[in-house]
């Protein structure tokens, strides 16, 4: 348990603020969206010189790196700060999330080019990390003048980035397989959270916890019904419609170019 003694880390740069520190579609909202937007836009622009870059196999490497550190990072300050209450709590914090090992799974695509990881990265976080980047709930205590802040940010953006980059640069593809694939993945995932979700006290794995609205935050989640069953299969529903509206749209745009 943490003392008074260690009030730098709870007030400090790597502390925790007042709910309200960050609020939805401030500038500290939107300033991170559109400089993930612009990094795109360049990629896709300059995507021939980039191939051709003799550092670019080692700009990838560095980017697998500092996505690494980012994760790794969530995980050190929990380890010396804890939760609000001032208690470590890492084991309602394990890479379980959605967007957390699609990061993961993001750092070995960047490496190896790897097409599994690429329709992972393509589906989780075009999707998933998109909408927490609409819907940041779990920063509403932390603005910019937080460490929690820039790591949620780049946690989120990175594989975002990292997957278009892949795209673009190294033409990998996704595939309506691969699709599949990805959402019985997620699924099985969903099963394996449940149960964890219901052996570790304050655990909310992929928000599929018993329903406790102070869990939800201010997200789509909160919104869906209580009962864990409809619960999960209404999420698997929209889940199934945004990978297939996704691959549709890229289906489209991929005509169109040709």
């Amino acid at each position: 348990m943490f003392t008074k003694e260690y009030t730098f880390y709870f007030e400090g740069f790597f502390g925790f603020g007042e709910k309200g520190d960050f609020r939805y579609f401030s500038l500290a909202h939107i300033i991170p969206i559109v400089l993930l937007i612009l990094s795109v836009i360049l990629v896709a622009k300059y995507k021939e010189k980039i191939r051709n870059w003799k550092y670019e196999e080692k700009f990838r490497y560095l980017l697998s790196f500092v996505m690494l550190i980012v994760e790794m990072s969530y995980f050190w300050r929990i380890m010396y700060v804890g939760n609000q209450t001032g208690e470590g709590s890492l084991m309602t914090k394990l890479p379980l999330q959605v967007c957390q090992w699609g990061l993961i799974c993001c750092c070995y695509m960047v490496l190896n080019k790897n097409e599994l990881m690429f329709n992972i990265n393509f589906y989780l976080s075009l999707v998933f990390g998109v909408v927490a980047m609409i819907t940041p709930s779990v920063i509403m205590y932390t603005g910019p003048t937080y460490y929690r802040y820039y790591q949620f940010w780049l946690e989120h953006a990175l594989p975002v980035f990292a997957t278009l980059y892949m795209m673009f640069v190294h033409e990998l593809k996704p595939s309506f397989k691969g699709m599949l694939v990805v959402f019985a993945i997620l699924f099985v995932f969903a099963i394996i959270c449940i149960r964890i979700n219901a052996l570790i006290p304050g655990a909310n794995y992929m928000y599929l916890a018993p329903f406790d609205p102070t869990h939800m935050g201010d997200n789509i989640t909160k919104y869906l019904p209580a009962n864990l069953a409809v619960r999960v299969s209404l999420m698997a529903l929209i889940t199934f419609v945004l990978f297939n509206l996704e691959f549709f749209i890229y289906k489209k745009l991929s005509n169109k170019r040709s």
